[in-house]
């Protein structure tokens, strides 16, 4: 199990650590300390070692900047587009988006949130909106791209096998106004007539303690390997151990077998919807 990722600083994920490892590389080729490097780009020999190591986010500016320094002729300038596809996903998520993009399935509990692959762009851009300590509204934009292009998943071609279980209060509660709330529930009945995509949920009736430990992932790999993924307050973690996943698994199965019918879940959120 990997450790929890403070969203202070995104992962060292391996797109950074083979920049990192790239830059360092011409550097000695090219006799330079870290501390003359970094005289060159306002930055101290220790922000150049973080870089390095893929432990400091480098903006793509500061790759440009050290292709020339470096002589690299367009070596790192290369990975620059790769870079700001990175940037569009919330630190906490980045390890994590990978695994999903390519899984053959997953299995989603939702009890605070509709999950991102299940959001309309407007619940979307409120829920990264209201985030606190508050964000810019170029942040937010930003973030908002990557997580509607998150949802070509849902009719990518071979289509994935998609279960999402959601708590009922996260449904009943009218996030950011009525319009946008009727417009998400809306948006989940749709998403349900898709072949591959089955949504349930757990109603308020329910009296068994499910979900207690809150909101998980179980992802699928094409290699039959199966990854969980937790996040909560600003942390999250891939779990990669199998008896831990194994566990994972269990708790969903077993949350989903209190929950209601993909056709009742339907019938319960017309209702809700007055209609």
């Amino acid at each position: 199990m990997t450790d929890p990722v403070n969203q202070s600083e995104p992962l060292s994920s391996a797109l950074r650590r083979g920049l990192g490892a790239q830059i360092r590389t011409l550097r000695e080729k090219h006799g330079v300390s870290r501390n003359e490097l970094g005289d060159q780009t306002n930055f101290s020999g220790s922000a150049i070692g973080a870089f390095e190591r893929g432990d400091r986010t480098i903006d793509p500016g500061m790759v440009v900047r050290l292709d020339e320094l470096l002589f690299a002729d367009g070596l790192l300038k290369a990975v620059v587009p790769y870079l700001e596809e990175e940037e569009r996903y919330s630190p906490q998520f980045r390890d994590f988006m990978r695994i999903e993009a390519k899984a053959i399935s997953l299995w989603v509990y939702s009890a605070t949130v509709v999950h991102g692959l299940l959001q309309t762009e407007a619940y979307a851009r409120m829920s990264l909106g209201t985030h606190m300590p508050a964000v810019t509204e170029a942040e937010v934009e930003r973030l908002l791209v990557g997580r509607m292009n998150r949802q070509a998943l849902l009719r990518r071609d071979p289509l994935p096998t998609l279960c999402f279980v959601l708590d009922a209060p996260l449904l009943v509660r009218r996030f950011g106004g009525d319009q946008l709330w009727r417009e998400q529930l809306m948006h989940l009945l749709e998403l349900a007539e898709l072949p591959n995509v089955r949504i349930q949920v757990v109603p308020m009736e329910c009296e068994e303690p499910v979900g207690e430990l809150g909101p998980m992932t179980i992802a699928e790999a094409p290699d039959r390997r199966m990854f969980g993924y937790v996040e909560t307050q600003g942390y999250s973690t891939v779990i990669t151990r199998k008896e831990v996943v194994s566990e994972m698994v269990q708790r969903h199965a077993n949350i989903r077998g209190v929950a209601l019918s993909p056709r009742a879940s339907t019938q319960w959120i017309l209702r809700l919807l007055g209609e």
